[in-house]
């Protein structure tokens, strides 16, 4: 059986791939910097915290860390210190250990430099924010500790993820958003009104391709865009809005998220497609009949 430990278990990624595997069967251990029942608390940023992580599994998901655009301007050094220095922490634990699990780390779409067309994994990169740079640093660490000291990783760069198959908390990223507003009785607003088209995908479904694909043995050392449905932020607004016969109005966009906005990042799914057996997508339209 498939041993299974989570860094990050108490985030919304996190929790869901713990619920996910263990309704497959799977016996996962749970790492989180919250100190609660059901979690053993770790920090990243210290060594001697780490070493409380048990690296006698077959693979080992990191999806902690700090998110966010304007802040990690601001709070540049804790940005690096937990999402790069957390990242050499851990693999240099590994690599001081007689273990070598597979490392599944999550990336973003952030990397890109936005264009409008079907991203491939080897498309243009570009790093508008501190996020971006930290997880672009990331990919390339796990590599370098790859080809030194034979750690292996695989990477799952997302989009946007939303849903839940837990409860009927719909609070995450820009989906949680819209529900948030029209749940409010207000209507949606958007940036220039929404054109800008990005990658939806359903969290089961994201689920099923981090899982599977983690396992696949092809993926030792790949990086994978999560595929899902193709929308404008507009169209699935309009989809959210409708259920709760709100509307969806364009505002103009403030410079400072303007300077920073990576326009069109929608993902070329091919490579995940080959590498794993995929259901069809879950559809947002679907999903919001349900809320």
């Amino acid at each position: 059986m498939k041993k299974c430990a989570i860094i990050g278990a108490s985030g919304y990624i996190g929790k869901h791939l713990s619920f996910y595997m263990k309704n497959l069967g799977i016996n996962v251990e749970l790492y989180d910097i919250v100190d609660s029942p059901g979690y053993i608390k770790i920090d990243l940023t210290s060594k001697e915290s780490i070493s409380k992580v048990n690296l006698d599994v077959d693979y080992l998901f990191l999806f902690s860390g700090l998110t966010g655009t304007h802040a990690g301007f601001t709070d540049y050094e804790k940005f690096i210190e937990i999402n790069e220095l957390g990242l050499l922490n851990l693999l240099d634990t590994i690599r001081n250990s007689p273990y070598r699990p597979k490392v599944i780390f999550p990336s973003t779409r952030l990397v890109y430099k936005g264009i409008d067309k079907p991203l491939k994994e080897e498309d243009t990169k570009e790093t508008k924010t501190i996020y971006a740079v930290n997880k672009l640093a990331c990919e390339g660490l796990l590599d370098a500790y790859r080809n030194s000291f034979g750690i292996p990783y695989t990477v799952f760069r997302l989009c946007v993820p939303y849903g839940n198959l837990i409860s009927t908390d719909y609070s995450f990223g820009t989906v949680g958003f819209f529900i948030k507003q029209v749940k409010s009785g207000n209507n949606i607003s958007l940036y220039g009104g929404g054109e800008i088209k990005r990658t939806f995908t359903h969290i089961e479904d994201v689920c099923y391709q981090i899982v599977h694909g983690a396992f696949a043995e092809k993926s030792v050392g790949r990086i994978y865009n999560i595929g899902g449905e193709t929308l404008s932020l507009k169209d699935a607004a309009v989809t959210i809005a409708n259920k709760f016969n709100q509307e969806v109005a364009a505002v103009p966009w403030p410079d400072s998220d303007l300077r920073i906005e990576s326009g069109h990042t929608y993902f070329d799914d091919g490579k995940i497609q080959s590498l794993i057996e995929m259901p069809p997508y879950k559809k947002l339209f679907d999903f919001a009949k349900d809320l």
